[in-house]
């Protein structure tokens, strides 16, 4: 399940999905400035009002860890978090120098810190900075995978998930997809395709490897 206590982001990236819910709904109640970074208090709250265990992506419709979220915003979402320790909680970020700001004592076994890429430009030194996190649950999110990443080191990544654009269908070509998953398991992370590889990849080599559990 997502919870977004801030909405809205500014990267800018062509094919953000949020962006187009955002924009379509704009000056609604869930997205009354649209795509503009907004915190959201009353939200807050809501792990707190959820008893049995779940798996909360946080803020999957903003970046959390932007140049532009408020530290004060971070923290209460943090506290949020600690508040409500029976679940387990999936970060997710382009920025993830960030992550290297928060203190250690807010860090909790019981959440998953990553970085996305698209397989560009940036992709060597979000992994770097990823790396430097002093937390062992840490993964990257190739989705969408658009480009070669190239040689590159996973070390202390436990997971990797790869997925393509969808709506236009775009992504890299097979071998940047053999590259990621020889990446991961050479350090022995899982690895976790998307449905929208389905069609690109061979079926029997389809690979739905999860470090955490889903939610039924």
């Amino acid at each position: 399940m997502t919870w977004n206590p801030v909405t809205g982001c500014k990267h800018g990236c062509s094919y953000c999905y949020a962006r187009k819910i955002a924009e379509r709904f704009k000056g609604s109640k869930a997205w009354p400035n649209g795509f503009a970074p907004t915190v959201h208090f009353m939200r807050f709250a809501d792990p707190l009002k959820m008893k049995k265990p779940q798996t909360i992506f946080v803020c999957s419709m903003a970046d959390l860890f932007g140049e532009w979220v408020n530290d004060d915003w971070i923290r209460g979402i943090f506290a949020s978090c600690a508040a409500a320790p029976q679940h387990t909680y999936i970060f997710l970020t382009k920025n993830p120098e960030r992550y290297l700001t928060i203190p250690v004592g807010l860090f909790r076994s019981n959440m998953w810190f990553g970085t996305s890429s698209d397989g560009g430009l940036h992709v060597s030194d979000r992994i770097r900075a990823l790396q430097k996190l002093p937390h062992d649950n840490k993964f990257i999110s190739f989705e969408p995978l658009l480009y070669d990443p190239g040689l590159m080191s996973l070390k202390g990544i436990k997971q990797v998930i790869i997925g393509a654009q969808t709506n236009p269908d775009k992504c890299a070509g097979l071998e940047a997809f053999f590259i990621t998953c020889e990446a991961a398991d050479y350090v022995g992370a899982k690895v976790f395709m998307k449905d929208s590889l389905k069609g690109r990849w061979p079926d029997r080599e389809f690979r739905r490897e999860l470090c955490w559990k889903v939610n039924k």
